[in-house]
């Protein structure tokens, strides 16, 4: 969160314009001026694609999210971007939000807004540690009249609207104001993957659980769609952890479809059940592990009662945060003497 002073905005303004990642395409410096002084003010990133509306975004303002940056994304909605590196890793950055994930983790935004295809949002979070989110009812009308894609493998699909942050609990008041969500009273039934989580630690949540083997998850979209519609069917949340994403291979079916190797390379990104949520017409959410580019990944069927049981078991997921993510936010040696510390 951050205090509607003029020296707080400045500062993430200042850090845009360095853009010592490469990952800002526009900014639109903060007037804090215009804000009561008792007012919180949080700054957002958009994902430099048509798809999302000016007025979406203007609607975030009633829970004081305002525009700060146009961010890049991957050329052509790739999976991976080649002119953007994690930080983290030095390698090519997860796509096609790749842009927003990476200004979250510098601090320039406190949210980002991008759009997810086969995971390209959710899998930029996962990426570098941050929360993401993605539901088809974000914006829902406007997004249905986008003209629908067909990804490199052959699937059609209409985009879905994101969200990444680190914050939990700025999520929550996005979507308070964006999503329909119907509180859920009932127990809710949850699968847990069996090569992921034990039986004790599904046994730790509230809900009718079970454990399943989710192995195909790595399978071709074609053939892991099919099986995880029906298990979406038969429960209120399916939870898996992915990744981690992109550091051994790199997930992208544009470099995969040539032989076996490359097939390989591209399982290796680590992508599962991720790549298939949208086109799917999934809700989903990625929560940060301890792991580097590891998330354990919320998934449920695009109602408003599934949802509210999948959000509130976020809630009490456990939270956590990178140490090193300051590594990035702290950009003192970007600010001018002036500015202090």
């Amino acid at each position: 969160m951050n205090q509607p002073t003029a020296i707080e905005g400045a500062k993430k303004s200042f850090i845009a314009l360095k853009n010592p990642y490469d990952s800002v395409e526009k900014v639109y410096p903060m007037i804090i001026d215009r804000f009561q002084e008792e007012t919180w003010v949080y700054y957002a990133g958009v994902k430099n694609r048509s798809q999302v509306s000016s007025e979406f975004i203007k609607s975030l303002e009633a829970v004081g999210v305002y525009l700060h940056t146009l961010d890049k994304a991957s050329v052509a909605g790739r999976a991976v971007d080649i002119q953007l590196k994690n930080p983290y890793t030095g390698r090519p950055m997860t796509g096609s939000s790749s842009g927003t994930a990476i200004n979250v983790l510098l601090g320039i935004n406190d949210i980002g807004v991008g759009t997810d295809g086969g995971g390209s949002v959710i899998a930029p979070a996962m990426a570098v540690n941050l929360i993401g989110f993605i539901s088809p009812l974000l914006d829902e009308e406007n997004m249905q009249q986008q003209a629908s894609k067909v990804s490199t493998d052959g699937i059609s699909f209409h985009p879905s609207l994101g969200f990444i942050t680190a914050s939990f609990h700025l999520l929550q008041q996005v979507l308070a104001v964006s999503l329909p969500v119907k509180s859920a009273e009932r127990i809710p039934t949850i699968i847990y993957d069996s090569t992921d989580f034990s039986k004790e630690e599904a046994g730790e949540w509230e809900g009718q659980t079970s454990i399943e083997s989710l192995a195909f998850k790595f399978d071709s979209r074609e053939a892991l769609m099919p099986e995880l519609k029906e298990l979406l069917k038969s429960c209120d949340v399916l939870i898996s952890k992915e990744g981690p994403v992109d550091t051994a291979g790199l997930g992208d079916t544009v470099l995969g479809h040539f032989d076996e190797r490359t097939q390989d390379l591209q399982r290796q990104g680590n992508k599962g059940l991720l790549r298939v949520v949208n086109m799917l017409g999934a809700t989903a959410i990625t929560l940060p592990t301890e792991e580097f580019a590891v998330g354990a990944l919320l998934i449920c069927e695009s109602t408003p009662e599934k949802i509210s049981h999948m959000l509130q078991l976020a809630e009490k997921w456990p939270t956590y945060s990178s140490p090193y993510s300051r590594y990035f936010s702290d950009c003192g040696e970007y600010y001018p003497k002036e500015f202090g510390e």
